[in-house]
């Protein structure tokens, strides 16, 4: 990863000054960048902030912690001793880090994200569906008709977590759906019941973020309760006997969201082809929730029901805010 490619990342973490502080200190040090470099998975910097977070989490005597919202009462405030104190903890926990950049990866931990990706479900038009996920991390998502719901002045949903957003374009359209089979595809999938996963699925989030923090919490409870199959292994591998295994003929929602944009085009337009597909034997429905290159506020929510892929709004990258523009 470059200085260039890290001063790019950081229009995408305006939540976290903290980060955005921290990030300026790796690109201008060459050890640090060194440290960067050596993690296998990708997006490297958001595993080596995960990695400080979760170990700080478990020595929060350390100096570096007081830096942290999340980990002290009382956050020291950043300045000219933050960067000397990151520097210092990296390197002194350089073979964790190199361990955890090897086993684990950036996942979804940001269930509000169903505050778009449910409306986008609704206008595909089904009633009864099976959900399918690619990048399903703990399954947050496949348990997205499992929460409550309040777009400005719409509510839907009967549950103890609320997903709040502030409707800045058309209203959703609530209706009532049955999901068959949930099934989430992951390179790493993680057990929502799991101390080690949770923990690291809460080290990703931003340390600015109680709010985000106590969400995700509540969701990884519900998705332990709701009946969800997990996959490991390749999308690309493992998507067509998934498929394969449903009913014949019965129709299918696959979703993604902030997974597509770590593929290659030539992955890209692999899924495109297993898609097409699967669709001379059962309907398939798209819906994705994705990076847009030149705009750090804002994530592209679209849906494709193999006519092409239709634009529908945006929506903030952790659910803050919706835009739908477009309506069936």
């Amino acid at each position: 990863m470059t200085p260039e490619a890290i001063a790019k990342w950081t229009r995408f973490a305006t939540d976290s000054p903290l980060y955005v502080h921290l990030a300026g200190v790796i690109a201008g040090d060459a050890e640090l960048m060194r440290v960067l470099d050596d993690i296998v998975n990708p997006p490297p910097i958001n595993i080596l902030f995960g990695a400080v977070h979760m170990l700080l989490a478990r020595e929060p005597g350390d100096p570096l912690a007081a830096y942290y919202p999340d980990l002290t009462s009382e956050a020291r405030p950043i300045d000219d001793d933050l960067g000397g104190e990151f520097r210092r903890f990296v390197l002194e926990h350089e073979g964790a880090i190199a361990a955890i950049g090897a086993s684990r990866y950036t996942q979804t931990n940001e269930v509000r994200r169903a505050v778009a990706l449910l409306p986008a479900v609704w206008m595909t038009g089904l009633d009864r569906f099976h959900l399918v996920e690619i990048g399903a991390s703990a399954g947050l998502h496949l348990a997205l008709d499992r929460y409550r719901y309040r777009w400005g002045a719409v509510e839907w949903g009967d549950s103890r977590l609320l997903l709040e957003t502030e409707s800045r374009g058309l209203d959703p359209r609530p209706r009532p759906v049955e999901i068959g089979r949930r099934i989430g595809l992951d390179i790493n999938p993680l057990d929502p019941g799991d101390p080690d996963d949770r923990a690291w699925l809460e080290a990703l989030l931003w340390p600015e973020a109680p709010e985000r923090r106590e969400r995700l919490r509540v969701a990884l409870g519900i998705a332990a309760e709701t009946d969800i199959e997990m996959v490991p292994g390749d999308a690309l591998a493992t998507l067509p006997e998934v498929l394969d295994s449903l009913p014949p003929g019965e129709p299918v929602v696959l979703m993604d969201s902030f997974t597509l944009y770590q593929f290659t085009v030539a992955q890209l337009e692999a899924l495109d082809r297993l898609v097409a597909a699967a669709r001379s034997r059962r309907p398939v429905h798209r819906v994705s929730l994705g990076v847009v290159p030149d705009r750090g506020d804002a994530a592209a929510l679209a849906v494709d029901d193999g006519s092409g892929w239709k634009l529908i709004g945006y929506a903030q990258h952790h659910g803050r805010w919706l835009d739908l523009y477009v309506l069936p």
